[in-house]
């Protein structure tokens, strides 16, 4: 396979790279000649525009062309030294300021016009400090638009321009292209060379765009043909793999058995499902739904239609609290109706995990729910057909494809409860089919939300939780540290655990959290379950799957130390029941990001639109599973905006791959991906 050369050439066989240069660009981490090419700038100073005085408004980077009034050199209380220039354009005057340059002062020509650049801040009046700055001489074309890079101490930006620039005079025009030349034809993409040009050194703001598009297009090429490959191969190679009688007598008892009706969304997806699976398909589906909105029934019907059509089913989920809930869930009513289900965890052990791990691999086992523990080596089974994995994101690449390497159907589900933007779920699940469960239970009360911020709404909080705890109702009360913290002002579990004590004395309380051993953990959720405790003090343990209806109360601790999505999901613990429930967030912070995010929280309940926040509030890096998918290596992709883009690519994959039986022609494009998705395993 061809490897693109430059990967292998080292930088300190460029021209102008000197052994210190070399040290400093090493501690960048680049280290080849492809390293430093594609070590793109991460902001522009663009010096084409020139700015008027009077037409600023706030602190901004400008670019002014003025007339120098006056040079003094005032003294400063500090002792520094200062040289201050006050400059007019016509429209307006400005203060230009410079510390520690004296020599400033006499290179400065009264009544001769300068180009000033940098960063202007407005207090009593406009002011411009340390300033770049050159004699204007009447020139037509005063600007011109420079990389900025990310970078250290040591290392000034000319110096990686100049290198930059040398490493692209000797070696740019000689990099082939990567994009397959039918689809930079028809979708008009700018080729190789000329965008690595443009993206470092911009001849005008319009080429920078179309070299923004060009790498924008690449990466998500990148990643996209990659997923989509993977796809076309196992579609390719088990179409018509099989092929199932269409029973559906238990699945049709266990909807009977139900004390409610299924939605119209769960409806919908499961007929989606259902279809694939008679047309002998191997499904890959992504289920997404909101807090609530029955996402493990709908995999609970799709596992019984398989094991009713003679295979297995599995569902792995990622805490022994949540395996255990689903497991207890069901288990009774699948058992009345001929089907065994059994609980695999890592607290299963000695003759009743012997027993346990015998009898799947005999196929007497139909069902099988657990954790981690399944996708060990001595866990085998019969005929595995379908997998299911709830909160998918809590999974890496490798743990899910060592369990499908299990059966012998790679049929597959995911779930996720936490709401993915449907542009973020595209570019993450490129190889999964998209099901959206959009509509909550009939009956369902809105959870009312609060923002607590002060010590007065925190004693009227504690008096109103007393009132509904007299009620009959239960209370949530989570921590974001099991111990206590010097370094961090935020509430652990053991002193919120005394808090609620001494404020709540009357009420039985227990503690959970993610260091005790699971025996101690499923005995504190099976009191609070049976109403034997009225308040639970916790970490993030309860974020996904607990399911107390009598509990109607959730009070989250220095809430502004969580993102959007998990607030959201630690609401989804309360309003699961037939009582109004409440939840309140308390934090004293004066962040305007974190008030940002609490003000959503209390404004709606709608997981995707909270989603789509926690995006625009956050970077993509902080987004739950972003490194495994690689769109922490995306630079030119904007996932909350630029959902087009993603569009466009995921159709330009699909039809690439169905035209070439689903292989890429491009060998250079082709030896990227399989680095990307080798380096994606291993991480």
């Amino acid at each position: 396979m061809y490897k693109d050369i430059y990967k292998d050439i080292e930088i300190f066989n460029i021209k102008g790279v000197a052994a210190s240069t070399y040290t400093k660009l090493r501690k960048l981490g680049i280290t080849s000649l492809h390293d430093l090419i594609y070590y793109f700038p991460r902001a522009y100073d663009d010096r084409t525009n020139l700015k008027k005085i009077g037409e600023l408004r706030g602190d901004e980077y400008v670019v002014l062309k003025a007339n120098i009034m006056s040079v003094t050199a005032p003294p400063t209380r500090t002792g520094l030294k200062m040289v201050k220039a006050t400059v007019n354009d016509g429209t307006g005057m400005l203060e230009v300021i410079w510390f520690q340059r004296p020599y400033l002062r006499k290179s400065l020509e009264i009544g001769e016009e300068y180009i000033f650049i940098g960063n202007v801040k407005r207090g009593y009046t406009f002011q411009m400090v340390n300033p770049e700055f050159k004699l204007y001489k009447g020139q037509q074309n005063s600007g011109e638009i420079l990389p900025i890079y990310s970078s250290i101490k040591e290392m000034n930006q000319n110096t990686l321009r100049r290198v930059i620039k040398s490493a692209m005079q000797e070696y740019g025009g000689s990099f082939q292209e990567n994009i397959p030349r039918e689809i930079i034809e028809k979708y008009k993409i700018i080729g190789r060379e000329e965008a690595l040009k443009e993206i470092h050194f911009p001849s005008n703001p319009r080429m920078l765009e179309e070299a923004k598009r060009r790498f924008a297009i690449e990466e998500l090429l990148v990643l996209e043909m990659g997923i989509l490959q993977k796809r076309f191969e196992i579609d390719l190679s088990n179409r018509g793999a099989y092929s199932l009688q269409g029973h559906k007598k238990l699945v049709s008892k266990f909807v009977e058995s139900l004390s409610f009706e299924l939605t119209t969304a769960q409806k919908k997806v499961i007929t989606e499902i259902y279809k694939g699976l008679n047309d002998g398909k191997l499904i890959n589906y992504l289920i997404q739904g909101d807090v609530g909105s029955g996402k493990t029934i709908v995999a609970v019907l799709l596992l019984l239609y398989m094991v009713e059509n003679g295979y297995q089913g599995v569902m792995m989920a990622p805490t022994e609290i949540l395996a255990t809930q689903h497991y207890l869930s069901i288990y009774e009513t699948l058992e009345k109706l001929g089907v065994r289900v059994e609980l695999l965890t890592g607290s299963v052990k000695g003759k009743k995990r012997t027993e346990l791990l015998r009898d799947l691999a005999s196929g007497e086992i139909k069902i099988v729910i657990g954790t981690h523990a399944i996708i060990e080596d001595s866990v085998e089974f019969n005929k595995l057909g379908l997998i299911v994995i709830d909160e998918q994101h809590r999974f890496g690449v490798l743990q899910r494809k060592r369990l499908r390497d299990k059966g012998v159907l790679a049929n597959l589900i995911v779930m996720s409860a936490t709401p993915i933007p449907r542009s973020l779920a595209l570019s993450i699940y490129g190889d999964l089919d998209v099901a959206i469960i959009d509509e909550l239970p009939p009956g369902r009360k809105p959870i009312k939300t609060k923002w607590i911020s002060s010590n007065e709404d925190e004693d009227k909080m504690y008096n109103f939780i007393d009132k509904k705890l007299k009620e009959g109702r239960q209370a949530y009360f989570v921590a974001s540290l099991i111990d206590e913290s010097e370094k961090l002002s935020a509430k652990s579990t053991e002193e919120l655990y005394s808090e609620v004590m001494s404020r709540l004395p009357n009420y039985r309380v227990g503690i959970l959290h993610g260091r005790m051993k699971n025996k101690e953990k499923d005995e504190v959720m099976h009191l609070f379950k049976a109403h034997q405790l009225d308040i639970l003090v916790s970490t993030l343990v309860i974020e996904v799957g607990v399911n107390v209806p009598n509990s109607s109360v959730m009070v989250i601790t220095n809430s502004e130390r969580f993102g959007l999505s998990t607030l959201h999901q630690l609401r989804g613990r309360v309003g699961r029941g037939e009582h109004q429930s409440y939840c309140f967030l308390l934090s004293t912070t004066e962040n305007d990001s974190s008030g940002a995010r609490l003000k959503v929280l209390e404004s709606t309940e709608d997981g995707f639109k909270i989603a789509e926040e926690d995006l625009k509030l956050r970077k993509a890096g902080e987004i739950f599973g972003v490194k495994q998918s690689g769109l922490s290596d995306l630079k030119f992709v904007d996932i909350v905006h630029d959902v087009k883009t993603i569009r466009l690519v995921k159709d330009i994959c699909v039809e690439y791959l169905k035209t070439h039986d689903g292989k890429i022609k491009n060998n250079i494009l082709e030896w990227d991906i399989e680095e990307k998705f080798n380096k994606s395993l291993t991480s």
